[in-house]
């Protein structure tokens, strides 16, 4: 299996979460209340584990797996509340963006799409080390020029 099949499937997994393609659970992992998602089709096996503050992604094509860390949010709510926001317009524009965007972000690239009227959406990778490997990132959504939304990412293969 390749390192764009792996990809693929991370972004199609995801896509299909945020399309409503998969169905969330309320989930109990060690104690700890989180939602997930859950797809496999064929050979690749996709889930997602979250709550508020973050999550893992776990994707296995063949007998390849991998995984996708990611933990951040949204600003407080008084923030939001200055900028006239919620925290549901901001999910709905890094729906917006993930679905539109694809293979282009939350993998090895950077991506900068242009911006969508007050909203601007960054995913910077700050450092990548193929001899682990590892991939760090960064992804940031700002409202007029403030940010608003902020997720750092970990991907690497796991065994």
């Amino acid at each position: 299996m390749s390192q764009s099949s792996i990809e693929e499937a991370l972004t199609h997994g995801l896509q299909s979460g945020y399309g409503g393609q998969t169905q969330f659970q309320s989930i109990d992992r060690g104690g700890f209340p989180l939602k997930s998602s859950h797809l496999k089709e064929g050979n690749t096996v996709y889930h997602d584990e979250w709550t508020d503050g973050g999550g893992q992604e776990l994707v296995r094509v063949g007998d390849r797996q991998y995984t996708r860390l990611y933990a951040g949010g949204t600003v407080g709510d008084e923030v939001l509340t200055s900028l006239g926001i919620t925290k549901k317009d901001i999910i709905d524009e890094l729906k917006r963006v993930i679905l539109e965007q694809g293979n282009n972000t939350r993998l090895h690239q950077s991506c900068h799409p242009a911006p969508n009227n007050a909203w601007a959406y960054s995913y910077m990778v700050l450092d990548i080390d193929p001899n682990v490997p590892i991939t760090i990132a960064k992804e940031s959504i700002a409202f007029n020029g403030r940010v608003v939304f902020i997720h750092d990412f970990l991907l690497c293969p796991i065994k």
